[in-house]
Parts: C-alpha cells; sequence; structure tokens
C-alpha cells in the first residue's frame, strides 16, 4: 500500500490513510511483512521502484476529476489507462506513471489506484471538510480490500449493504 502526497491541504490525504492503514488492528495483525504501508512524498516515476517485487499494490493519493471534493475513486490501470479522469495534483503524477509502467510491461500483477476527489481552495496544512469526511470510509474500503487480497477475509466484521456493493463493482 503506497500512500502518495505532500504536507499540503488535500494533497496529504494519501499519506494521512497510509498512517490510518499502519494504526489498523486488522492489518497489523497479518504475519509480519506480508503487508508493506509506505508513504512517499511526490515520487514521480520512482514510484515504480516501489511497486517492484509486489504482486498487488494498491496507491493512494488525492485526485483532481472535476467530481464533487469527497467523491472516492476506485480505478484499475486499465480503466485509468481508458479515462482521462483522475489526474493527481503532482506534476509528473501517479496516473502518467502507471501508465509508463503499463507500458514498459513493469507492473505488478494487480494494481489499484484509490484516492479522493481533492478540493481546489484546500490550503495550509489540513485536509478540507469534504475529505476528512470521506477518510473513514475510504480507510475501510482499502482495508477490506487488502484484506482479502492477502486472504485474510476472516479479520472482517459483516459488511453493510453499502460496503458490499461497493466491493461488487
Amino acid at each position: 500500500i503506497i500512500g502518495v502526497g505532500s504536507p499540503f491541504g488535500d494533497d496529504r490525504l494519501g499519506w494521512v490513510a497510509a498512517e490510518a492503514l499502519q494504526r489498523s488492528s486488522a492489518v497489523n495483525a497479518m504475519e509480519p511483512g506480508r503487508i508493506v504501508i509506505s508513504i512517499l512524498d511526490r515520487p514521480g516515476a520512482m514510484l515504480l521502484a516501489h511497486c517492484h517485487n509486489a504482486d498487488h499494490v494498491i496507491v493512494m493519493d488525492a485526485v483532481r476529476s472535476g467530481a464533487v471534493p469527497g467523491t472516492r475513486h476506485r480505478l484499475s490501470v486499465s480503466a485509468l489507462a481508458d479515462s482521462r479522469l483522475p489526474a493527481t495534483s503532482h506534476g509528473f503524477g501517479v496516473a502518467a506513471t502507471l501508465e509508463l509502467a503499463r507500458v514498459l510491461g513493469n507492473l505488478p500483477d494487480r494494481l489499484l489506484l484509490r484516492g479522493i476527489e481533492m478540493d481546489a481552495c484546500s490550503t495550509g496544512f489540513t485536509l478540507s471538510a469534504a475529505v476528512i469526511a470521506a477518510m473513514p470510509v475510504f480507510v475501510r474500503e482499502i482495508e477490506k480490500e487488502t484484506l482479502a487480497l492477502v486472504g485474510a477475509t476472516h479479520l472482517f466484521r459483516s459488511k453493510t449493504a453499502s460496503e458490499s456493493s461497493f466491493f461488487a463493482r
């Protein structure tokens, strides 16, 4: 799991989500080293080095697509390549880096881009109200998806109807 961001405004959300997952009792119950959580400051193409030798990667980052701030995004690499939708707030961003890795045949078996639509007016060193409101569900979704990827479904609590429909997509 890679939380991408910077110390500014909503761009911090990848870091905040990664920190929350680092505190997750379900994630911490896994065999040490089974789930690796990294926090990267605007890695650009160096993101590829952090995906090397991983079977599954979830990249978390702020998204700017024109959607309502706080909207949660979930894209596979193929969906990302087919759309021009979510772009990150970084110069050589996550989307461009993942497309480069796809073209070079240098992607892990499964890679997901997870993000929350940032508020363009968010400044300073704190998250906007819209991102703060979306963060608990966002982190829970990533936690469940991560544990499912490593076969730890016994650690899940029962899903609500809305959570079940989210993962059925």
